[in-house]
């Protein structure tokens, strides 16, 4: 296994930090900045991006139903009662963290130390390889110099532990069964699928929409993303389509940097997503316009 495997402290060090009270000592030792402040981390893990497995692999892009499901069954199969987020990154990086410190306190021939690895490869390919690299890229672009260095150091850890991995002949069964592609059957379903990621291949977050509003002249409602983009498309459908093709263009170039070892075929797939709804949204926009 990769030397990160060998180090689940490493890990837990890592949720720790994305929690709301990162220790500055622990960055010290890690090489990262100083963290921010709890105004700004709120702002970024909370108001911007939603560190849970269900906000990016479920079809409305909430917290819950069947994707927050599929994880809580997880726990359970392990014998463990879910916490109240089982599919918070911090709550499944601690879990993947204890596997790791009993896997690592067994006899290396143990049948037991066996399962425990086979059950920590499965939480790493199934309920984060699945979706952490799509939230690090979202830290990375809506965070501060902290934020990104996090971000950084958790996508090599990431990329590491899956190289360490068994290779996979299958893709996660989240992404193999995911919801269908962004569409435009309705206004409702645009804007549904516009900011489910796992539908539309990017996350679109509130500051997205305002610098969209500045860029296109349009207000931006308070409150939830929803209306504020449903009040976008009343002012301006054609130029809010056409920035969200943007949009999506830009994140199936960022998906790419993926493109690296057992994680290659995530990436891939998060890539499709984006440029078919790149691709969606620009043409809509076009026909709109005419």
């Amino acid at each position: 296994m990769s030397d990160a495997a060998t180090r689940p402290e490493l890990v837990r060090a890592l949720a720790g930090l994305g929690g709301p009270s990162p220790d500055a000592g622990v960055c010290r030792l890690l090489g990262l900045p100083a963290p921010a402040g709890a105004a700004t981390h709120t702002d970024v893990f909370v108001l911007e991006t939603h560190p849970y497995a269900s906000v990016h692999l479920g079809e409305e892009g909430m917290i819950g139903g069947d994707a927050g499901d599929r994880v809580a069954g997880f726990w359970r199969v392990l014998g463990v009662v879910p916490p109240p987020e089982p599919d918070h990154l911090g709550s499944l990086l601690d879990l993947y963290a204890r596997l790791g410190e009993v896997e690592l306190a067994l006899p290396p021939a143990s049948r037991r130390r066996s399962a425990l690895m086979s059950a920590r490869a499965a939480l790493l390919w199934e309920h984060l390889a699945s979706w952490v690299p799509v939230h690090l890229a979202a830290v990375d672009r809506a965070g501060g110099r902290f934020h990104r260095a996090w971000a950084g150091l958790m996508a090599d850890v990431l990329a590491a532990e899956a190289d360490g991995l068994p290779p996979r002949a299958q893709l996660p069964t989240a992404l193999v069964a995911a919801p269908a592609p962004l569409a435009l059957s309705s206004r409702r379903e645009l804007v549904e699928s516009v900011l489910a990621p796992v539908r539309s291949g990017m996350v679109v977050t509130r500051s997205d929409l305002v610098r969209a509003g500045s860029d296109l002249g349009l207000g931006v409602r308070r409150g939830e993303r929803r209306f504020a983009l449903d009040g976008m498309l009343d002012q301006d459908p054609a130029g809010i389509l056409a920035w969200l093709g943007r949009a999506a263009e830009e994140w199936a170039g960022m998906h790419p940097r993926w493109h690296r070892g057992a994680l290659e075929p995530v990436g891939r797939w998060w890539e499709g997503r984006a440029r078919a709804a790149a691709g969606v949204l620009s043409g809509a926009a076009a026909r709109v316009a005419a």
